[in-house]
């Protein structure tokens, strides 16, 4: 088995400070291999958004090297122990903000890959796609127009454009109430797993992110941050005016 990982984030062409942050860690223990992929976007609309996306980062990479080891043949305790740092650093960064009369907070969106098994935690609107013949979304966003499509009161077009698209309904550090997304899924073998800010998807399309990160031709670490690269000058050509960053992951056994 072979985990191939690579990451690129960009300040784009109008932000002073990129509030994005990437985790990649792997690991290999005997027979088992495992990774962690986080992505995290800090609040563009609030202040010190770098800072709760560092922050994020910094306890789950903690996590991986110090803790990972004992509960990785487990995933409930795994589970448990997601929910648990991500609620810690929810009641960390609001309490900063509320002594520094602040108003910070960050998306939080990962996968850990145990072998061919793996979990996505979820929080806000970076997202992971799944591309191999076809793109695949598995994440939903945790916005305003996310609502109201699911609630019938909007259609896709519309939330295209309507100036709430990037009102969040829940991240970390903002508010007191936090409900992650948790799901458990199999690892195709040689698929592509993408995950991306919203600065990185907003003028793309999902055929135009399929067609360039397809494993049809994205096999190799150097193909992938190529490709990313490719897309990430793509967008800012486009007038993006958000950070922009991008991780990928892929397996084969």
């Amino acid at each position: 088995m072979d985990f191939i990982v690579s990451a690129d984030s960009d300040i784009g062409i109008s932000k002073e400070i990129n509030q994005d942050s990437i985790c990649i860690k792997t690991a290999v223990a005997d027979a088992d291999k495992a990774a962690l992929v986080l992505i995290c976007d800090g609040m563009g609309g609030l202040s010190k958004g770098e800072i709760a996306a560092a922050a994020v980062v910094r306890e789950l990479s903690d996590w991986f090297d110090n803790r990972f080891a004992d509960v990785f043949d487990s995933w409930e305790l795994i589970k448990r122990d997601i929910l648990e740092t991500l609620q810690k650093i929810n009641s960390k960064i609001a309490a900063y903000g509320q002594k520094n009369r602040v108003q910070l907070g960050t998306t939080a969106t990962g996968m850990i890959v145990v072998n061919s098994k793996y979990m996505i935690f979820h929080v806000g609107d970076t997202r992971v796609y799944k591309i191999n013949s076809e793109i695949s979304r598995l994440t939903e966003d945790h916005t305003f127009v996310s609502r109201e499509i699911s609630e019938g009161r909007m259609t896709s077009e519309q939330a295209d454009s309507d100036p709430r698209r990037n009102a969040l309904t829940q991240c970390i550090g903002a508010n007191g109430e936090m409900t992650p997304d948790i799901s458990f899924g199999s690892i195709e073998s040689g698929a592509n797993y993408l995950f991306c800010s919203d600065g990185f998807r907003h003028v793309l399309t999902e055929e135009e992110i399929r067609e360039n990160l397809s494993p049809r031709h994205v096999t190799t670490r150097t193909a992938m941050k190529i490709k990313m690269r490719s897309l990430i000058e793509t967008v800012k050509e486009r007038g993006e005016k958000d950070n922009i960053s991008a991780a990928m992951f892929r397996a084969e056994f």
